[in-house]
């Protein structure tokens, strides 16, 4: 599955470093959008509040950093990220989702 993981860094440039330093080790991932706090991660044994409940021990809640996880479907667009990423995208596991 894909999930799109987002990092409001209100504390310390530390803490971005942390997060991705932890998310290297979760699975297959992209940051192309370079200059932000955010990420393309596939995982295929955690759902989004597991990668959450994993990732917030690497912010400081208490100064205001926020941590955003979504799964994200096959549908998606994109333009000027890169050459590779549309590839990458399409080599990744979406997951099925459910009706209703």
């Amino acid at each position: 599955m894909m999930f799109m993981v987002v990092l409001e860094n209100n504390s310390s440039p530390v803490v971005k470093e942390r997060v991705d330093a932890a998310i290297r080790t979760l699975g297959n991932y992209s940051n192309r959008l370079v200059g932000t706090n955010v990420w393309m991660l596939e995982s295929k044994d955690r759902g989004a509040r597991a990668l959450r409940d994993h990732l917030k021990q690497f912010i400081d809640a208490e100064k205001g950093d926020r941590l955003f996880v979504a799964r994200f479907s096959r549908n998606w667009a994109g333009t000027n990220l890169g050459q590779g990423f549309p590839e990458w995208m399409t080599r990744r596991e979406f997951g099925d989702f459910p009706n209703g």
